[in-house]
C-alpha cells in the first residue's frame, strides 16, 4: 500500500521547487545564463525538481512490486509503462533524469542555453506530473 503522506510530502516539495523555478524564470536570459546566483540557483532547483519527481516514482514502482529498474531514467519510463503516469508524460519527463545526472556529475559541462529553454517550457510537465500523482492518493 502506498504510504501517501510520504508522497505528499514530496509532492509539497515538488511544488515548492517549481514555484522557486517560476520565480527565477522572471529573469532576464541572459542573467539566467551568466549570473552565477540566478543560474546557480536554476541548477540546484531543477536538480531537486527532477529528484523528487525519482523518489516519488521509486516509492510508487516499489509499492507495486515493478522495480526492474537500473537507472533513473528506467524510473520514469516504467512510471509510464505501469500506468501510474500517461506514457506521453513519462516520454516527456525521462530525458530530465539525464540532466539530472549531468547537474550532479558533469556541472562543468552544463549548456546553460538549454538550462534556460527547459525552465522556459518544461516547468508545467512538473505540475503535471504532480497533478496525475495527486489522483492515486
Amino acid at each position: 500500500m502506498v504510504k501517501s503522506e510520504i508522497i505528499v510530502k514530496r509532492l509539497s516539495k515538488l511544488d515548492e521547487y517549481v514555484r522557486l523555478l517560476e520565480h527565477l524564470r522572471e529573469h532576464s536570459k541572459d542573467a539566467i545564463v551568466n549570473d552565477p546566483y540566478v543560474y546557480g540557483n536554476v541548477e540546484r532547483y531543477l536538480q531537486l525538481a527532477i529528484q523528487t519527481v525519482i523518489d516519488i516514482g521509486n516509492h510508487l514502482l516499489a509499492e507495486k512490486k515493478a522495480r526492474e529498474v537500473n537507472e533513473y531514467r528506467d524510473v520514469l519510463e516504467k512510471l509510464g509503462a505501469e500506468g501510474i503516469i500517461p506514457s506521453q508524460l513519462a516520454a516527456k519527463i525521462a530525458p530530465m533524469a539525464g540532466l539530472r545526472n549531468i547537474l550532479v556529475h558533469d556541472y562543468l559541462d552544463i549548456d546553460r542555453e538549454k538550462l534556460y529553454d527547459l525552465l522556459r517550457t518544461h516547468l508545467d510537465d512538473f505540475k503535471e506530473f504532480g497533478r496525475h500523482i495527486a489522483k492515486l492518493l
